[in-house]
């Protein structure tokens, strides 16, 4: 039971704050551009969009890129995941610097 607490303490660091929130909210509407980008427009050539939530979401991503592009339903779904790891690793950071400075 007290495992369970735990976990559920940390991955609720992901939306207890603004800080977490926001970089989610960025993150959920660079993913959202990316789908629209390759579901709704045709290209000539290979378009760039994918970079950006790439680069918003690294170093965590970086296994994304093993999907590529061959699977862009999987590349999106992993870069989602990556983003909600990197929000709760904010949060866990901001928890322990207001848990720092409330001590002091």
């Amino acid at each position: 039971m007290r495992d369970r607490g735990r976990t559920k303490r940390i991955l609720k660091a992901a939306t207890d704050n603004w800080f977490s929130r926001g970089y989610l909210a960025l993150c959920a509407g660079l993913l959202v551009w990316v789908a629209a980008d390759t579901l709704l427009v045709e290209h000539a050539d290979a378009s760039l969009a994918a970079v950006w939530p790439l680069l918003a979401t690294a170093p965590t991503s970086f296994l994304a890129m093993a999907a590529g592009p061959s699977a862009p339903l999987l590349f999106l779904g992993l870069l989602a995941v990556a983003a909600y790891f990197n929000a709760t690793l904010l949060g866990l950071l901001v928890r322990s610097l207001r848990q720092r400075s409330s001590q002091v």
